[in-house]
């Protein structure tokens, strides 16, 4: 008997609950946007510059690119007007042909060191760090720039020991 009530009760219907009312979904969120009336900006003024050195010619870079008053100067190193290689070995003298390079392009561009606001230092020598910063020392005095410095193993060309890209916004 017990089995028979036993398979009854499994075979018997459930009873079905009756199914909860569900509420009204809630309102999201949301802020208001007011249009802001629409004024024309000028497009800012793009223009490569150019310091007049020959030996960069053959190569496919602008020195740097002003976008209104920012200055974007490409990595600069240690090479002379006339694209020799200045302090061969020396990490000082390559640092301050380095700047001097900076100074050029931004010169051209009718800004100064002084405008400099963040530079990126690549030096291939690790050990050479606190003679680079000396002679960086030397050159920003106590308003040095936002920068970073990372080691790499090597840069573009033989001899190269340092290279510096620069951020500049012209007052």
């Amino acid at each position: 008997m017990a089995t028979k009530t036993a398979k009854r009760s499994r075979m018997a219907k459930k009873p079905v609950r009756a199914a909860k009312k569900a509420a009204p979904p809630k309102k999201a969120a949301r802020a208001v946007k007011k249009s802001a009336p629409k004024v024309r900006q000028a497009a800012m003024t793009r223009r490569t510059i150019d310091p007049g050195w020959a030996w960069d010619d053959r190569l496919p870079l602008a020195q740097a690119k002003q976008i209104g008053n920012t200055i974007y100067v490409s990595g600069q190193v240690a090479y002379d007007a006339n694209g020799q290689l200045v302090g061969e070995g020396d990490i000082q003298a390559q640092t301050r042909q380095v700047f001097a390079n900076i100074k050029t392009v931004l010169a051209a561009a009718g800004a100064g060191l002084e405008d400099i606001i963040k530079i990126n230092t690549y030096i291939t020598d690790q050990s050479k760090f606190m003679d680079m910063l000396s002679v960086r020392s030397e050159i920003f005095g106590n308003n040095p720039p936002a920068s970073t410095a990372v080691v790499v193993a090597g840069l573009a060309f033989a001899g190269l020991l340092i290279e510096v890209e620069a951020i500049a916004i012209k007052a």
